[in-house]
């Protein structure tokens, strides 16, 4: 199952920061890119069936600690 995220931050600098931290983390199919603005990163990777991801968690901490936070 595929899964996509987009995130906002406040500025420039802190979703380029989750953009070059986040393009490191291990998941299958990952990609990481400039969303709508460049205030905003997107997400998508490949949820593996039958195991525990915890992908989207790491990535919602890492944004929080960045003070973005996921689109709806």
């Amino acid at each position: 199952m595929k899964i996509q995220i987009e995130y906002q931050f406040e500025n420039e600098q802190r979703a380029y920061r989750f953009l070059n931290t986040a393009t490191h983390f291990e998941a299958q199919a990952l990609r990481v890119k400039l969303g709508r603005s460049n205030h905003h990163v997107k997400v998508s990777y490949e949820y593996v069936d039958g195991e525990f991801d915890t992908t989207a968690s790491r990535m919602d901490d890492l944004a929080r600690e960045l003070e973005g936070e996921e689109v709806k």
